[in-house]
């Protein structure tokens, strides 16, 4: 109900009831003749009701006239009407088809805006390939280049071709450069393997220096003391190759497996005197700022093949002056190896 609505409320309640649904013009206006009504006297309220009656007699009259006069009018309004009707509904129904033509003709100018699209970007990629092929064929190039550095040893040019993918992979988060850069991880694989395959070979200081470089700089170690034991287990492979040549089956004669002791510990010494002071004096100078115990500790397990051997042979040789000549080789060996600081004579007094 409205708020302007402050007079008669009881009375509207008693006639009209509480609709919440009523129209509010037709609450005002009721509102504003009962309001007329309450303000009328007695002898005006007792007319009202004539009044009425006798205003509904006239309209009603109004009304009969209003539609004899203008019959013609309403008859051809009729007309009209119905024709306007007949009239909409073709336009409705021609609308209907065109509606279906336009909804066919939009969706033939969709398909033709987006296989125009697709073919406009398709063009432009070609051309922007056309525009940068010789930096794609040199960037598609990179993984051969690199196997072939691998190859032929160029590491420090692998090296920045790795770091130049690296970098490329960051800026560029691309299919083909994940690609590439997944050849290159092939390669820098291959260069590993090759790296320690050297390590497992003759090689000298300076080239030994080298491989360990490039596989601290490979970063594929979790730290420095994995790379030194790492370099120490490739040198020990070697050794046990060199080892592993000079070993034979032992005869079943008596003197003649004293005489192949013999020959086997003078080679067995040599080779110990000569792998122990090129892996002491390589490390050393690879890793000059050695923290920890992994030279010595590597040093202590030669020693023990040492003693492993040497009590295997020894109670197999019967010549004494042949012992005595393998004790002073092993003297001249502990004597070498006192250059770097690794002598162990003294764990052999007994």
């Amino acid at each position: 109900m409205s708020p302007e609505i402050d007079n008669n409320d009881e009375l509207y309640q008693l006639l009209m009831g509480n609709d919440p649904s009523a129209d509010e013009n037709y609450v005002k206006k009721t509102h504003d003749y009962l309001n007329r009504l309450t303000s009328l006297s007695l002898s005006e309220l007792l007319r009202e009701s004539v009044q009425l009656k006798e205003k509904q007699e006239k309209a009603k009259q109004d009304s009969q006239k209003l539609a004899f006069s203008n019959y013609p009018s309403f008859l051809d309004s009729q007309t009209c009407a119905e024709q306007l009707s007949h009239s909409l509904d073709d336009t409705n129904n021609e609308l209907d088809q065109f509606s279906t033509c336009i909804d066919e003709l939009q969706a033939a100018c969709d398909t033709f805006t987006r296989n125009a699209k697709e073919i406009k970007e398709e063009q432009s990629k070609i051309t922007c390939v056309l525009e940068n092929e010789d930096v794609l064929t040199e960037l598609l190039e990179i993984p051969q280049l690199m196997e072939t550095c691998v190859w032929n040893g160029y590491y420090s040019e692998v090296m920045d071709l790795a770091s130049h993918v690296r970098l490329l992979s960051v800026r560029y988060p691309l299919s083909v450069i994940t690609s590439i850069q997944q050849q290159v991880q092939a390669c820098f694989d291959l260069m590993l393997i090759q790296l320690i395959s050297h390590l497992r070979k003759p090689i000298r200081l300076a080239a030994a220096m080298n491989s360990v470089g490039f596989l601290r700089r490979m970063d594929v170690f979790e730290s420095e003391d994995e790379l030194r034991m790492v370099f120490l287990r490739c040198r020990h492979d070697f050794l046990q190759q060199k080892l592993a040549r000079i070993k034979r089956d032992m005869s079943e004669d008596t003197k003649q497996r004293s005489r192949d002791a013999v020959e086997y510990l003078k080679k067995f010494i040599d080779i110990i005197r000569e792998q122990m002071l090129e892996i002491g004096t390589q490390y050393i100078w690879i890793f000059p700022h050695e923290q920890g115990p992994i030279l010595s500790d590597y040093m202590v397990h030669l020693v023990g093949i040492i003693r492993t051997t040497l009590n295997t042979y020894l109670p197999i040789i019967e010549d004494e002056s042949s012992k005595n000549s393998l004790l002073t080789q092993f003297e001249y060996c502990g004597i070498s190896l006192g250059r770097i600081g690794l002598d162990f004579r003294h764990l052999f007094t007994e």
